[in-house]
Protein backbone atom coordinates (compact mmCIF):
# COMPACT_ATOMS: atom_id res chain seq x y z
CA UNK A 1 0.00 0.00 0.00
CA UNK A 2 1.24 3.46 -0.88
CA UNK A 3 1.18 6.42 1.46
CA UNK A 4 1.69 9.87 -0.03
CA UNK A 5 1.40 12.75 2.43
CA UNK A 6 -0.19 15.92 1.00
CA UNK A 7 3.10 17.82 1.24
CA UNK A 8 4.75 15.27 -1.05
CA UNK A 9 1.83 15.48 -3.50
CA UNK A 10 2.14 19.28 -3.67
CA UNK A 11 5.91 18.98 -3.99
CA UNK A 12 5.47 16.52 -6.87
CA UNK A 13 2.93 18.53 -8.88
CA UNK A 14 4.28 21.97 -7.96
CA UNK A 15 2.60 24.96 -6.38
CA UNK A 16 1.52 26.71 -9.59
CA UNK A 17 0.32 23.46 -11.09
CA UNK A 18 -1.67 22.82 -7.92
CA UNK A 19 -3.64 26.03 -8.45
CA UNK A 20 -4.23 25.23 -12.11
CA UNK A 21 -5.28 21.71 -11.17
CA UNK A 22 -7.72 23.15 -8.62
CA UNK A 23 -9.38 25.37 -11.21
CA UNK A 24 -9.75 22.62 -13.81
CA UNK A 25 -10.75 20.03 -11.21
CA UNK A 26 -13.53 22.31 -9.95
CA UNK A 27 -14.54 23.10 -13.54
CA UNK A 28 -14.86 19.40 -14.21
CA UNK A 29 -16.70 18.89 -10.91
CA UNK A 30 -19.01 21.82 -11.72
CA UNK A 31 -20.18 20.11 -14.89
CA UNK A 32 -21.49 17.18 -12.91
CA UNK A 33 -24.28 16.73 -15.44
CA UNK A 34 -21.61 15.67 -17.93
CA UNK A 35 -18.81 14.27 -15.73
CA UNK A 36 -18.64 13.42 -12.05
CA UNK A 37 -15.36 14.40 -10.43
CA UNK A 38 -14.75 14.61 -6.66
CA UNK A 39 -12.85 17.89 -6.67
CA UNK A 40 -13.47 18.34 -2.92
CA UNK A 41 -10.77 15.76 -2.16
CA UNK A 42 -8.37 17.62 -4.42
CA UNK A 43 -8.92 20.96 -2.64
CA UNK A 44 -8.60 19.38 0.80
CA UNK A 45 -5.40 17.57 -0.18
CA UNK A 46 -3.75 20.57 -1.82
CA UNK A 47 -4.60 22.79 1.15
CA UNK A 48 -3.21 20.12 3.48
CA UNK A 49 -0.06 20.21 1.39
CA UNK A 50 0.39 23.90 2.13
CA UNK A 51 -1.28 25.77 -0.74
CA UNK A 52 -3.04 29.04 0.09
CA UNK A 53 -6.66 28.30 1.13
CA UNK A 54 -7.91 31.68 -0.15
CA UNK A 55 -6.52 31.09 -3.65
CA UNK A 56 -7.80 27.51 -3.66
CA UNK A 57 -11.29 28.67 -2.67
CA UNK A 58 -11.34 31.46 -5.23
CA UNK A 59 -10.07 29.29 -8.10
CA UNK A 60 -12.42 26.44 -7.22
CA UNK A 61 -15.35 28.87 -7.02
CA UNK A 62 -14.51 30.23 -10.47
CA UNK A 63 -14.25 26.71 -11.88
CA UNK A 64 -17.62 25.79 -10.38
CA UNK A 65 -19.02 29.04 -11.83
CA UNK A 66 -18.12 27.98 -15.36
CA UNK A 67 -19.50 24.49 -14.80
CA UNK A 68 -22.75 25.90 -13.38
CA UNK A 69 -23.01 28.26 -16.35
CA UNK A 70 -22.76 25.26 -18.67
CA UNK A 71 -25.52 23.48 -16.76
CA UNK A 72 -27.71 26.60 -16.79
CA UNK A 73 -27.43 26.92 -20.56
CA UNK A 74 -28.11 23.21 -21.02
CA UNK A 75 -31.33 23.73 -19.08
CA UNK A 76 -32.11 26.99 -20.86
CA UNK A 77 -31.74 25.53 -24.33
CA UNK A 78 -33.28 22.20 -23.33
CA UNK A 79 -36.66 23.75 -22.66
CA UNK A 80 -37.86 22.86 -26.14
CA UNK A 81 -37.07 19.19 -25.52
CA UNK A 82 -39.11 18.94 -22.31
CA UNK A 83 -42.77 18.25 -23.07
CA UNK A 84 -45.79 16.71 -21.41
CA UNK A 85 -45.93 16.26 -17.63
CA UNK A 86 -42.36 17.44 -16.96
CA UNK A 87 -43.06 20.66 -18.87
CA UNK A 88 -46.19 21.26 -16.77
CA UNK A 89 -44.20 20.59 -13.60
CA UNK A 90 -41.53 23.11 -14.60
CA UNK A 91 -44.21 25.63 -15.48
CA UNK A 92 -45.70 25.28 -11.98
CA UNK A 93 -42.19 25.64 -10.52
CA UNK A 94 -41.70 28.82 -12.56
CA UNK A 95 -45.00 30.29 -11.33
CA UNK A 96 -44.08 29.41 -7.73
CA UNK A 97 -40.64 31.06 -8.04
CA UNK A 98 -42.09 34.21 -9.62
CA UNK A 99 -44.64 34.62 -6.79
CA UNK A 100 -41.91 34.72 -4.12
CA UNK A 101 -40.20 37.99 -3.17
CA UNK A 102 -37.23 38.66 -5.45
CA UNK A 103 -34.67 38.43 -2.64
CA UNK A 104 -35.60 34.94 -1.39
CA UNK A 105 -34.18 32.83 -4.23
CA UNK A 106 -30.76 34.56 -4.39
CA UNK A 107 -30.33 34.18 -0.62
CA UNK A 108 -31.42 30.54 -0.82
CA UNK A 109 -28.99 29.88 -3.70
CA UNK A 110 -26.12 31.50 -1.77
CA UNK A 111 -26.84 29.50 1.39
CA UNK A 112 -27.33 26.29 -0.58
CA UNK A 113 -24.03 26.59 -2.43
CA UNK A 114 -22.06 27.76 0.61
CA UNK A 115 -23.20 24.99 2.96
CA UNK A 116 -24.41 21.92 1.06
CA UNK A 117 -21.76 19.83 -0.77
CA UNK A 118 -24.06 18.61 -3.54
CA UNK A 119 -23.91 19.61 -7.20
CA UNK A 120 -25.50 22.97 -7.94
CA UNK A 121 -26.95 21.37 -11.07
CA UNK A 122 -29.88 20.19 -8.97
CA UNK A 123 -31.04 23.81 -8.93
CA UNK A 124 -29.31 25.37 -11.92
CA UNK A 125 -30.82 23.16 -14.61
CA UNK A 126 -34.45 23.64 -13.49
CA UNK A 127 -33.87 27.39 -13.16
CA UNK A 128 -32.47 27.40 -16.69
CA UNK A 129 -35.47 25.43 -17.91
CA UNK A 130 -37.86 28.01 -16.49
CA UNK A 131 -35.66 30.79 -17.90
CA UNK A 132 -35.00 32.42 -14.54
CA UNK A 133 -32.55 35.33 -15.14
CA UNK A 134 -28.97 34.07 -15.45
CA UNK A 135 -27.37 36.79 -13.31
CA UNK A 136 -29.84 36.20 -10.47
CA UNK A 137 -28.90 32.53 -10.47
CA UNK A 138 -25.18 32.57 -11.10
CA UNK A 139 -23.94 35.41 -8.86
CA UNK A 140 -25.28 33.94 -5.59
CA UNK A 141 -24.00 30.50 -6.62
CA UNK A 142 -20.55 31.93 -7.44
CA UNK A 143 -20.27 33.70 -4.09
CA UNK A 144 -21.56 30.67 -2.20
CA UNK A 145 -19.16 28.33 -4.03
CA UNK A 146 -16.22 30.57 -3.16
CA UNK A 147 -17.26 30.56 0.51
CA UNK A 148 -17.76 26.77 0.56
CA UNK A 149 -14.48 25.96 -1.18
CA UNK A 150 -12.52 28.42 0.95
CA UNK A 151 -13.92 26.82 4.11
CA UNK A 152 -13.08 23.40 2.70
CA UNK A 153 -9.53 24.53 1.94
CA UNK A 154 -9.12 25.91 5.46
CA UNK A 155 -10.39 22.61 6.85
CA UNK A 156 -7.65 20.88 4.89
CA UNK A 157 -5.02 23.48 5.79
CA UNK A 158 -5.65 23.36 9.53
CA UNK A 159 -7.41 20.07 10.00
CA UNK A 160 -5.23 17.49 8.28
CA UNK A 161 -2.72 17.16 11.12
CA UNK A 162 -5.54 16.97 13.65
CA UNK A 163 -7.35 14.22 11.71
CA UNK A 164 -4.08 12.37 10.97
CA UNK A 165 -3.27 12.29 14.70
CA UNK A 166 -6.13 9.84 15.19
CA UNK A 167 -4.63 7.31 12.78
Amino acid sequence: MYNFPPTEIVEFIGINNGYVLTFFGALLGGTSILVTFPYHILIFTLASGGLNPFFLGLLAGLGIFIGDSTSYFIGYTGREIVTGKPAALFERFHKWVVKKPKWILPIFLFLYSSVIPTPNDLLVIPLGLVRYPYIKVIIPLLLGSIVFNTLLAFAGFYGFEWVASFF
